[in-house]
């Protein structure tokens, strides 16, 4: 077995048709070969339960973007334990997308109510995209 990470020496060439042998492999050969399984019903509906009440505390301490550096150190504080059980219940994507999706959520609601004080009216019909 080879020694060093680089795919080019000798005893890291793998036979044909197989992949690099362990610390020889390219960062996309290093996954296990086994897929994730999906979670099912029950672990789906903990990860939402977990994602509400961490939302909950973010709103009730009025924190906005849970990603932004800036406000780490209070989303641990306020919301640390809760945090940590939405992070450990979802899928990591899962973590990660439904943050940014809430945060997305408020500038767009923030964004509305700045327009509609302004003035602005909705429209008196829905938008399609073209077909």
């Amino acid at each position: 077995m080879c020694k060093t990470p680089h795919i080019h020496t000798p005893a890291c060439q793998p036979k044909f048709g197989q992949r690099p042998p362990g610390p020889c492999a390219m960062g996309f050969f290093t996954k296990a070969d086994t897929p994730t399984v999906p979670p099912n019903k029950s672990k789906r509906r903990e990860c939402w339960d977990a994602r509400d009440e961490f939302f909950e505390c973010l709103t009730k301490n009025n924190i906005d973007n849970s990603l932004d550096p800036n406000v780490k150190d209070q989303v641990e504080s306020q919301c640390g334990s809760l945090r940590a059980t939405f992070e450990n219940k979802c899928v990591e994507s899962w973590y990660k997308y439904f943050q940014e999706k809430r945060f997305s959520e408020i500038k767009k609601d923030k964004y509305i109510a700045q327009l509609e004080a302004q003035g602005a009216q909705p429209l008196p019909f829905k938008l399609s995209p073209k077909k």
